[in-house]
């Protein structure tokens, strides 16, 4: 816990982690149904999100691939469709109390983003009135580079100027944000939210420093108060 403390660089990922994105998912998954529906295919919305956390939870390569594998639908058929559907952004939501905990950390530590994100996450994380606390956004649509890549988590070491052991990772995902992070020797924080939430640790490498449910607890593990 000490070395968390000691970090000068805190990093987060997005989705599921400071911004709720449970009712853009929701809506996502009626219009993969209401696609279906048109090709003839019945699947419902409440199949297509069974799918889909359980695409998370087996830490699939390729989430959106896997979540038409779990319906029994060919590739080509999600291929087809995902030009057809898309979140809606508008509908996520900071996560309660996220934008407070960017607040006080950023009294004490420089905060970052390394996040698997569409063009425009920085303007993005601006309108909810984070621009003043983040200090670098590495997004995967800007960069080109996709987590648990070790190339993206290099290139926001090498921008921040911050060395591995100095730095922080806090993600939902084990296999995108929590093991990659750590074989690179950050340190690392698990929010268990959203439908990563249920990923289980295969072996130690998978295994965060710190494991949490609630990113207002953050306050209380690096001591922000």
């Amino acid at each position: 816990m000490q070395k968390l403390r000691q970090a000068k660089w805190l990093f987060f990922d997005v989705g599921d982690t400071l911004i709720d994105e449970s009712a853009a998912v929701v809506d996502w998954c009626g219009q993969v149904s209401r696609r279906l529906g048109d090709r003839g295919i019945e699947r419902s919305a409440e199949q297509i999100r069974e799918a889909r956390e359980r695409a998370y939870t087996e830490m699939a390569g390729n989430i959106y691939l896997r979540i038409f594998e779990n319906l029994s639908l060919p590739a080509e058929l999600a291929e087809a469709l995902r030009g057809e559907t898309r979140p809606r952004l508008v509908l996520e939501r900071p996560f309660p109390g996220a934008g407070d905990v960017l607040r006080e950390l950023s009294r004490r530590y420089r905060i970052g983003i390394i996040a698997n994100q569409p063009a425009g996450t920085q303007d993005r994380l601006r309108l909810h009135g984070w621009g003043d606390f983040i200090a670098e956004c590495i997004s995967s649509a800007e960069e080109g580079l996709l987590k648990p890549d070790p190339r993206i988590f290099h290139l926001a070491l090498s921008r921040t100027q911050c060395s591995a052991r100095d730095a922080v990772m806090i993600g939902d995902r084990i296999d995108n944000d929590i093991r990659p992070a750590k074989a690179l020797g950050m340190r690392t924080v698990r929010l268990r939210q959203g439908a990563s939430r249920f990923q289980q640790p295969r072996d130690a490498a998978d295994e965060a420093d710190v494991t949490i449910d609630d990113i207002r607890n953050l306050l209380t593990v690096l001591r922000a108060e």
